[in-house]
């Protein structure tokens, strides 16, 4: 049976390096029997991951359409697996879709295929650590962490999202995955989702020369609060304070910053550990804690 894959991310668990792999790679893949499709990628040159296909899903018409014409573009193609990648996704369902319908869409639109939601989960405290770093970074976030939190607090019940997805495409679609370096084949996301997709990395797939959307050092992040701060309402001018700052302060990959401090991470660990225990329950038949404790520190990209 041929095989829809849909990474949905989550944000800030290496999407944009993984999708541009993919993307640059769409040969590799397709030797291997994998498409990497044109259907969903925006036509904007730094955009690699298929958002067109969740940008769809709040709107009734569009939705159907999109999906629609991407299985057109995989019976086309003739591959027995596809894969589609947007963080996008990890957002749904949109107001004007509630509940399970998108994904009845996308099982709809591909009806006769078996599907696969593959989702990278990161522990709560370091997923709001690492989007306020891009926030600050991309987005002219200048507020508290503390403040910030409330405004993405949906993001982080991973409980809910997959049992929505789950009631959509059916418990046995769901594959969970923890962007944890322990926890990764190879402690990578490239890698690891190699493994997922049944991709042979050995049989000429060129990965990006560094990771990309790299997040910021602690002093990177200071200075980019104050850039935020004082150039607010200067676009031209923030832009290039912030070009001089990510070339002094970029963060390497899998450094861990401490802006919650040790009492506000036990927290919000409890608040989510039960939830967290129920998706290891339902998807990954563990009655344990999702999340380990590493011991070289976690990816903050």
């Amino acid at each position: 049976m041929p095989t829809l894959f849909i990474h949905s991310g989550l944000h800030k668990t290496g999407t944009t390096s993984l999708q541009k792999a993919l993307h640059d790679n769409r040969a590799v893949l397709a030797r291997q029997g994998l498409l990497y499709p044109e259907t969903g990628v925006p036509e904007n040159p730094a955009h690699w991951g298929h958002h067109d296909l969740a940008y769809a899903l709040r709107d009734p018409e569009a939705g159907p359409a999109i999906w629609h014409q991407l299985r057109q573009e995989a019976d086309t193609a003739g591959h027995d697996r596809v894969v589609v990648s947007s963080e996008e996704l990890g957002l749904l369902p949109f107001p004007k879709m509630p509940g399970p319908k998108p994904y009845r869409i996308i099982a709809e639109a591909f009806d006769g295929w078996e599907i696969r939601l593959i989702c990278y989960l990161r522990p709560q405290a370091e997923m709001i650590t690492s989007t306020y770093n891009h926030h600050v970074k991309a987005v002219g976030e200048h507020g508290h962490i503390l403040d910030f939190i409330g405004r993405i607090a949906g993001r982080l019940d991973y409980q809910h999202y997959l049992n929505v997805a789950a009631s959509g495409l059916g418990e046995g679609a769901i594959r969970v995955r923890r962007y944890q370096k322990a926890q990764m084949v190879e402690g990578d996301i490239i890698s690891d989702m190699a493994a997922q997709i049944g991709l042979d990395l050995r049989k000429g797939f060129k990965r990006p020369p560094a990771p990309l959307n790299p997040g910021l050092t602690p002093a990177g992040l200071e200075a980019m609060l104050e850039a935020n701060r004082r150039l607010e309402g200067q676009p031209e001018a923030l832009r290039a304070e912030r070009q001089r700052i990510l070339a002094r302060h970029r963060a390497p990959a899998f450094q861990q910053h401490d802006l919650l401090g040790p009492d506000v991470r036990r927290a919000i660990a409890a608040l989510y550990r039960q939830k967290n225990r129920h998706v290891a329950r339902r998807f990954l038949k563990e009655d344990a804690d999702l999340f380990a404790p590493e011991p070289h520190g976690a990816p903050v990209g």
